[in-house]
């Protein structure tokens, strides 16, 4: 698994994400999230809260062998949730901040129990979100893409690799090649028998998608539409991927 970004990169990408989907926060709270169908805007800033709370808990426990449960949230957070999210950003950010990328932490993955994997992690979880909330009130912002390269490599790997296995029946039907047009990163990626195959390189496929690391990384998580990027080869194997397991 590469890394792409230093524990410091993806700490400052927390703050900054975070910063703009609070400042998104008069238009956002009654909007409709198109992308998380059924979400306010509310929900989605009460649940990036809510997930950085409860990493911060982690983090702050140390313990990388069990799941803590933070403190119940409360009313005054959840009536407020862009002055939570902002609170809950700047607890995690220091937080991290403080213990380095060294520190033992427990995740769900069960490997990098770390605090590295934790800003990897929060990192990407606030990226697609910040890019949900800016949809849901106009025209979203690419992600960068160094934090968009990474992003795929952990989709594939931390997320759909193991979630295949409880997946059998899963299948795209064909290779597809996600392929950047924007710097040189391109991956053939095989689901099928609760198994994933992925080869970091163009390839032949039954299905080829060109766009930029953000679009690329953005669809890997059914934020776009295959239809949206450049599509070559069948389309039933591109839009296959949005069956697969997805966290």
């Amino acid at each position: 698994m590469r890394h792409l970004l230093s524990f410091e990169e993806r700490v400052v990408s927390i703050a900054e994400n975070s910063e703009r989907l609070c400042g998104l926060a008069d238009e956002l709270l009654e909007a409709s999230i198109p992308t998380c169908p059924g979400w306010s805007g509310r929900q989605l800033l009460e649940h990036v809260a809510g997930v950085f709370t409860f990493f911060s808990h982690q983090l702050a426990t140390g313990d990388p062998e069990r799941r803590r449960e933070p403190p119940a949230y409360s009313s005054e957070e959840q009536s407020e949730p862009v002055e939570w999210l902002a609170a809950a950003a700047e607890v995690l950010v220091e937080s991290l901040g403080d213990l380095g990328p060294d520190e033992p932490c427990w995740n769900w993955s069960g490997v990098d129990l770390d605090s590295g994997w934790v800003a990897r992690r929060m990192a990407l979880e606030v990226a697609v979100h910040r890019y949900d909330g800016e949809l849901g009130v106009g025209d979203p912002r690419p992600v960068s893409t160094l934090l968009a390269l990474d992003g795929i490599d952990e989709r594939l790997e931390v997320f759909l690799r193991p979630e295949l296995t409880e997946a059998p029946g899963a299948s795209l039907g064909g290779p597809i090649c996600l392929s950047c047009e924007d710097v040189s990163a391109s991956w053939v990626v095989e689901a099928a028998g609760g198994r994933l195959k992925v080869r970091e390189c163009a390839g032949p496929a039954s299905a080829v998608l060109r766009g930029s690391a953000s679009q690329l990384f953005l669809f890997s998580w059914n934020r776009i539409a295959p239809e949206s990027l450049e599509l070559t080869g069948d389309p039933e194997v591109a839009r296959a991927w949005s069956v697969l397991p997805s966290g």
